[in-house]
């Protein structure tokens, strides 16, 4: 898998947990709603760090927080 599939489904899977819809989440990021569909949409080559600690901020976790997924085991994610 991908770091950028392995990002939107962590974050998929935490808008679930906290119970925050995209939009909110657009809203408390100020990120674009384009950017956001980018990142759902695999579209990104690369997420931003500046991208990453607004959604960890918008999600009240911390970066390790984030992290802390199987997902981001790196003997499965294929890094170019």
């Amino acid at each position: 898998m991908n770091l950028n599939r392995a990002f939107a489904l962590r974050l998929s899977g935490l808008l679930v947990e906290k119970k925050m819809s995209k939009y909110k989440l657009e809203k408390e990021t100020g990120l674009t709603h384009s950017a956001l569909r980018y990142i759902f949409n695999e579209v990104n080559a690369d997420v931003k760090f500046s991208t990453i600690v607004k959604v960890c901020n918008a999600l009240k976790i911390t970066i390790t927080e984030f992290f802390d997924s199987e997902l981001f085991d790196l003997n499965n994610l294929e890094i170019d």
